[in-house]
């Protein structure tokens, strides 16, 4: 059984989420509540599904940053912005889902970060791709040499063998990847590979993988 909690400044947001959760038996909500400070507490918690704008314009970043210390938090949000996705994930979120996705989805995605793994969707992993890619002299898009590495490491290379396949030191990859995590603000390396992997499912209409 997943204990979860639901943190959503709208009733008719908490009781959708609630209702969507509850149809699986393994899924228990615990708490319900408008805001973080109403938590009743977080011990025994799997699962924070928290929306972003809570009361206000502002993106409740803070809030999503304080849950992620003590708990797996997932953002569930109407907001699609790359710069909100990229700020819950600094701020250490285990995951991003919108408020549009498929029942199914949301509950498959609440079990992946309850399993310890990271979640965005394809979609907005391209979406915020493209924006990093896009943004001119902004020294977050990647250059084309990073990009090649990450989609090898997309399809689960090592860094060595990354290496081998683009003609280059381990070493270099290395730096390519130190690099791709600072300017995408990538916790770790699952964070960098599940992206690697979204983001390449999400380019796959448009542009093909390195060659070989």
């Amino acid at each position: 059984m997943l204990r979860l909690a639901i943190v959503d400044d709208h009733p008719v947001a908490r009781r959708g989420l609630a209702a969507i959760l509850a149809e699986d038996a393994d899924l228990e909500v615990v708490a319900s509540v408008a805001a973080p400070a109403a938590l009743p507490g977080l011990d025994g918690l799997d699962v924070v599904l928290c929306d972003l704008y809570l009361d206000g314009d502002r993106p409740a970043v803070a809030a999503v940053r304080e849950l992620s210390r003590v708990t797996r938090v997932l953002v569930v949000s109407a907001a699609s912005r790359p710069a909100d996705v990229l700020a819950c994930m600094a701020a250490g979120a285990a995951g991003y889902a919108t408020k549009d996705m498929e029942e199914d989805a949301l509950r498959a995605a609440v079990r992946e970060v309850a399993a310890g793994g990271f979640h965005l969707s394809p979609q907005l992993a391209a979406i915020v791709g493209a924006a990093e890619r896009s943004r001119p002299g902004g020294g977050t898009a990647l250059t084309a040499r990073e990009r090649e590495a990450l989609d090898w490491i997309a399809r689960g290379m090592t860094h060595a063998q990354a290496a081998r396949r683009m003609g280059v030191a381990p070493s270099t990859v290395d730096t390519y990847v130190k690099r791709i995590r600072a300017r995408l603000r990538l916790g770790n390396k699952a964070e960098l590979v599940w992206f690697a992997r979204n983001l390449a499912e999400g380019d796959a209409g448009g542009r093909g993988g390195p060659t070989g």
